[in-house]
């Protein structure tokens, strides 16, 4: 289950997830963020580092479209994963690239480096 942890003024949202991953849980993030106010300035921060167990296989139809209308509330995000999720990671970030927004991975131990990115001007 994804769960929003904090949010850091107007447009910093901060998402975790604890467990495993469905497919229908990544493609409900992927709404919840489409249906926030506010166009273009959210900076994402998903932390991936408690996700037990994800069958992931590169959506298509119904989740590449809402990714997509997801990417027109985000300006940033940041990924923290551990590698055995690069995949999912690199999935989403091809995606989000395609559609303006600029994404980092990050390895757990740099956590609060994703975090201090995500809330700088530099890219």
């Amino acid at each position: 289950m994804f769960e929003i942890v904090s949010t850091f003024g107007d447009n910093i949202l901060a998402i975790r997830h604890r467990g495993p991953v469905t497919d229908s849980e990544f493609l409900a993030l992927a709404e919840m963020v489409a249906d926030l106010p506010g166009r273009g300035d959210l900076l994402l921060f998903l932390d991936w580092v408690g996700i037990k167990d994800w069958a992931f296989s590169a959506p298509g139809g119904d989740a590449l479209i809402a990714w997509r209308r997801a990417a027109k509330a985000i300006r940033r995000i940041a990924i923290v994963h551990d590698p055995r999720l690069n995949r999912p990671a690199a999935w989403l970030g091809a995606v989000m690239r395609q559609e303006g927004v600029i994404v980092r991975s990050w390895r757990p131990q740099h956590a609060l480096l994703a975090a201090t990115w995500l809330q700088t001007d530099v890219s």
